[in-house]
Parts: C-alpha cells; sequence; structure tokens
C-alpha cells in the first residue's frame, strides 16, 4: 500500500503515524473502482450525483455518496486534477483509483523509491509505501 499526503490542494509524499494524521493521505489502491474522499473542501467543482449511489467498503458497510467532481491534485509544479471523484462524508480513508488515473491518461510506477503518478515524462505526484505498523 502506498499514500500521499493531501496538503494545500497538492499531493506530497510523507508517511503517517497517526489516525488523525492520516485523514490527510491518500492510499493508491490498485483494486479500489473510483478515487474518494470524504473532504468536501477539497474539491473544485462539485455536483450531485444523477442518481443515488452508495460505496460498500471492505467491512461490508454502505456509503451514500453525497456529491461527484475534481481535486486538484499533483506535486512538483505539475498540478492536475483527480477526476470524477466521489464525495463520500462517511468513510475514512481517501483512495485513488489505479483504474482511473490509467483512464485519466497517466501512468502509475512503483519501485523501491515508492510509488509515482506520471503524465507522459512529467512527474505529478509520488507517495512512500506504508510501513507495515502505519498501515490501515
Amino acid at each position: 500500500m502506498f499514500m500521499m499526503r493531501h496538503k494545500a490542494h497538492l499531493m506530497l509524499a510523507q508517511a503517517s503515524t497517526s489516525a488523525s494524521a492520516s485523514n490527510n493521505v491518500w492510499f493508491v489502491d490498485s483494486g479500489a473502482s473510483n478515487h474518494m474522499t470524504s473532504h468536501e473542501d477539497w474539491f473544485r467543482e462539485l455536483h450531485a450525483p444523477e442518481r443515488p449511489g452508495y460505496v460498500e467498503t471492505g467491512d461490508d458497510t454502505t456509503h451514500p455518496i453525497q456529491h461527484i467532481g475534481n481535486v486538484p491534485f499533483g506535486n512538483n509544479g505539475h498540478q492536475t486534477y483527480l477526476k470524477n471523484v466521489l464525495h463520500v462524508p462517511t468513510i475514512t480513508k481517501n483512495l485513488i483509483s489505479v483504474g482511473r488515473i490509467v483512464k485519466q491518461g497517466m501512468q502509475v510506477r512503483f519501485n523501491n523509491e515508492g510509488c509515482f503518478i506520471e503524465r507522459g515524462d512529467q512527474v505529478v505526484a509520488h507517495g512512500r509505501r506504508c510501513r507495515e505498523e502505519n498501515r490501515p
């Protein structure tokens, strides 16, 4: 699992050591079908979904989708947007969907130095591997 910190609408790599700090961390998840966050204030554009929807989490609970929109994303001066992010007020983790990133024309690369989200030859964001003791 890799994570990226959300700070001032930028993605900065930083390991989290507390539950409250992890609330500002994006987890890069190859199994997530959508990007999602509970932070309404992170959105630049926000609208209600066309029809009601829910997200089911790993603990078999369902959470209503309140909005859909775009969230500023990037670091190193290469800001872009996560598109069609689900605003789900009751979830506790912020997820970046690898599949959705790829559909947006970016690449996700993993190596010993971390996780890199790239558009062409530019690194849009990068993060570090979660240490075992910090895993959610």
